[in-house]
Formats: C-alpha cells, structure tokens, sequence
C-alpha cells in the first residue's frame, strides 16, 4: 500500500501564518511605543492633593474628596495641599468652586472657627482677587495693608496704545491666602522672610467696587501697589498711555511735557529683602 504525500503547501501556509502573528505583534508594539513616547510628559513632576470630583462653593472638605496626583510643577499653586499636609484641612470649608482633578489650594479653603464674615463691616463684602509673585509683592502683603489698584487695557495704537487707569485707591487688604489678621515677624527676620504662600488677597470692598473688579479682571489685567501703612494720601488722579509714556521719555522729539528732562534725572529706589 502506497503511503499518502505530505503537501508542503501546508507547511507554506503554516510558515506564512506564523509569520503573520510575528509581523502584527512586531506592528502593535511599535505602535504603542511610538504612541507613549509621543505623550510622555517630560515636565518636573510633583505630588499633590487634588480634588475627586468637581465641588461646589460653600462644600466642606473631608479627606474623602482628595487624591493624589502627579502634577507638572509649573501648573502647581504656591501654597498646594500634598499627601503630606492634606489631613490638616479636612473640615474646612471652599471659598470657590473646584474642577475635579484639579489642584487644591490653602488659599482655597476657608477655617470654619474663623467665622471670617464677622471681620467685614457692616455694608461692605468680601473680594476674593487671584494674585501672582508680582500683585502679592512678592508675598510681602499682609492682612491690614491698604493697596491701590490699577486696571490695563489694551487699546488700538491709533487711539494711543495700552492704557492704565487708576482705578481703586486705599483698599484694606482683610487676609492673604488663609491668613487673617496681623501676622508677627520672628525676630532678626527680613522683611517678607516665613511668609505662608498665598495665592489670593480678600479684600474690603463696596458693592459697587467689587462690580467694577470683577468686570476688570474679566476685560483687562490688574496691578496692585502697596501703600506706605500710614499713607492715606489721593492717589494717582489720572491714567497714562503708550504714546504719553513715551512723549514723558523723550520718544518724539519736540512733543516732551514740561519737567519731563527732570524726571528722566530722577533714579529709581530699589527695594530688595525689606532693605533699600
């Protein structure tokens, strides 16, 4: 009896089958390796509280509705809450909504024992501003500081280029951050040195007031100055332009307002580490 042929063309098909796998496996990886080089996040990273759903204004926080999370460090608040420190604000209460996700802040929670609304008096509010290293002075405001502030806008350089206006003069400044009330400087210690970082000012404002910032803030950009503490003199009564800032400096010839050459004498006094 004559015994049956082996056809190769099965192992031909076998051959290309394995092949077959080995090329998608070879395609599959080269995909997801391209893809998570394509997405890696070379930033610093940093550890950070943050919220675990979105939460609204007035909520009481509780251990429960944070989470850590790595987080870009240029993204991160100045006074963020870490796994390290989050416990200690259990139990207080948010001064303003909060993204799911998102960065929980110090400045964003408010201590309930404070009863912070009985330091506003009567017929005035509360003004929660978002400020950066340059509007906190470098965080060398304190609660009980007046401050002005003024309000850029960007305007068509036809129409004389980027305005600022004076726009609030002698604003008490009630807390920085959580910090309320004055705050006591270790002895020997330089001007701005053992601060707490914050990120916003609550400030004593009218009704009207806080209308007007919140519409600013909105259209524009805001500049805090902070007044000298027993200051209580007009401030700036006028606003200046791009095109008057450079008549002021001599930019076109023959159009320089009177005192002008004097002021460009004057030096500028530098103040660095509480020391002029």
């Amino acid at each position: 009896m004559q015994k049956p042929k082996f056809n190769k063309n099965f192992l031909y098909i076998g051959a290309a089958g394995l092949l077959a796998l080995f090329a998608s496996g070879l395609a599959v990886r080269y995909v997801q390796t391209t893809v998570a080089e394509k997405t890696r996040d070379n930033r610093e990273m940093v550890e950070v509280a943050v919220a675990n759903n979105d939460m609204e204004q007035g909520v009481i926080l509780s251990p429960g509705d944070m989470a850590s999370r790595s987080v870009p460090v240029d993204l991160v608040p100045a006074d963020a809450l870490t796994p390290d420190n989050y416990d200690e604000y259990a139990g207080r209460m948010l001064r303003a909504p909060v993204r799911g996700g998102a960065p929980l802040s110090a400045s964003s929670l408010v201590p309930l024992y404070d009863q912070f609304s009985r330091i506003i008096p009567k017929g005035k509010v509360a003004y929660n501003l978002s400020v950066d290293e340059n509007n906190s002075i470098s965080g060398m405001i304190a609660p009980g500081d007046m401050i002005d502030i003024f309000f850029l806008k960007e305007i068509e350089e036809a129409k004389g280029g980027p305005r600022l206006f004076p726009m609030l003069q002698q604003i008490k400044v009630l807390a920085t951050g959580t910090q309320v009330g004055e705050k006591i400087r270790p002895e020997g210690a330089e001007v701005g040195e053992g601060n707490d970082a914050y990120s916003t000012l609550t400030l004593e404002l009218d009704q009207y007031q806080a209308k007007q910032l919140a519409v600013a803030s909105k259209v524009g950009s805001l500049r805090v100055l902070l007044r000298e503490i027993t200051d209580t003199s007009p401030g700036a009564a006028t606003g200046l332009s791009e095109r008057e800032l450079l008549n002021a400096l001599g930019g076109v010839p023959g159009n320089q307002p009177a005192g002008a050459a004097r002021r460009r004498g004057q030096g500028i006094e530098f103040i660095i580490g509480g020391r002029s």
